[in-house]
């Protein structure tokens, strides 16, 4: 199954970007903090990659898919069984647009 060996390929990539951030509106970051409002679980989440790892190890179904393409690259973090839908950007590409 490919999804089981993202996690090891993103966690790579999760290293050496640095900080993220959540994407929003228009282009504008939301800092991870705010996936707090879904639920304590979603305490001090600092990465897409320990996010899913969080949520798999709880028993939740968690699909990502990295976007490289463009100046903001991007990974997409997919939770239905939690109704979360999130897209995690560098925190170094926020002051970018």
């Amino acid at each position: 199954m490919f999804i089981a060996a993202l996690p090891v390929t993103l966690s790579v990539w999760a290293a050496e970007t640095g900080e993220w951030s959540l994407a929003g509106q228009e282009g504008k970051c939301i800092p991870l903090s705010a996936l707090t409002k879904k639920g304590p679980e979603f305490q001090d989440i600092q990465s897409p990659y320990q996010l899913v790892e969080k949520m798999r190890a709880a028993g939740h179904k968690a699909e990502i898919k990295e976007h490289k393409a463009g100046s903001r690259p991007a990974v997409e973090v997919r939770i239905p069984s939690r109704d979360l839908y999130v897209m995690f950007v560098k925190s170094s590409a926020c002051g970018a647009n």
